[in-house]
């Protein structure tokens, strides 16, 4: 296969007319627009073959203090700033993309979802790439949640990818499964036992989960599965991830968004905890083997 590249972004949290910043000033809202603007330059300078967004694009849901008004427009400053991207952006959902009045998915799914849903496939590299929607939710709760009917499509995507011998990578805003350190519902989603149990038959063709949600870097394996958890855009360390494919493995590294001002004021709020959120060192760069069990490096 030839080599590619691609990018995972996750946690922008856009809120265009924020008045305050959250999370006692580390989530960084009055710069949300600044650091979405340099991430998309610094995507453009990096030209991966696609971008894929983890979800909390925007402030929704019920946990700040955005408007129907300013979710619509915040929602919309995002998908013209998706368009200035110089490839293609696949969109998932996380429970902040949700109308804070009324919890409908409808304004995201408008702009950001593929053929009307918020769940996607597509194929590069003998790669099955899965892009789950964890929001099958009423309304803004932490946890995610995937319905019976995702489930059964992601079941069929995976004899899909067995039948032509792909391996396997997966996109979900939450956890797909709780681990030793995080053990909480609140960070994963709700039926992962349900996600583990589809996934099990698999697990030799599944290189890794993608996920954002917990504004941390971390890496970890549960259940013989590797789930790579990527900091928010929006507060320290402020990473995204790099991510090159080659035939034999896959490498990852983390990329802060050059903006040092804002990142220093979110890094100055509580400095004992900026270790915990910006992770170890094999949290920020290390190498998927391909085409076998051997461990993470």
């Amino acid at each position: 296969m030839t080599p590619f590249k691609f990018a995972f972004i996750t946690d922008t949290h856009l809120y265009l007319n924020a008045t305050q910043n959250y999370a006692g000033g580390l989530q960084q809202q009055l710069n949300s627009l600044a650091l979405y603007e340099k991430l998309i330059e610094q995507l453009n300078a990096y030209e991966p073959d696609f971008v894929v967004h983890g979800g909390d694009i925007v402030c929704g849901g019920n946990s700040f203090d955005m408007s129907a008004e300013e979710y619509a427009a915040s929602l919309h400053a995002a998908l013209m700033l998706s368009e200035r991207l110089n490839m293609p952006c696949y969109h998932i959902p996380g429970n902040h993309d949700l109308d804070p009045e009324t919890g409908s998915k409808d304004a995201y799914i408008e702009r950001f979802g593929i053929n009307g849903m918020g769940s996607t496939c597509f194929v590069k590299g003998n790669i099955r790439f899965i892009l789950l929607d964890a929001q099958e939710v009423p309304k803004d709760l932490t946890h995610g949640y995937v319905s019976t009917n995702q489930l059964a499509w992601v079941e069929r995507e995976m004899k899909k990818a067995a039948d032509y011998g792909e391996e396997i990578i997966f996109f979900s805003h939450q956890l797909p499964f709780p681990s030793v350190e995080f053990q909480g519902v609140g960070s994963r989603i709700a039926n992962s036992a349900e996600i583990i149990e589809i996934a099990a038959p698999f697990e030799r063709q599944i290189l890794a989960f993608f996920c954002g949600h917990l504004h941390l870097n971390r890496v970890f394996r549960e259940q013989g599965m590797l789930c790579i958890v990527t900091s928010g855009i929006i507060c320290y360390p402020m990473m995204w991830r790099q991510v090159f494919v080659y035939p034999d493995r896959i490498e990852v590294k983390s990329v802060p968004v050059d903006l040092p001002e804002v990142l220093a004021e979110s890094e100055s709020v509580n400095p004992d905890n900026n270790l915990y959120l910006s992770g170890r060192p094999r949290d920020l760069e290390f190498t998927i083997p391909r085409n076998s069990g051997d461990p993470v490096d």
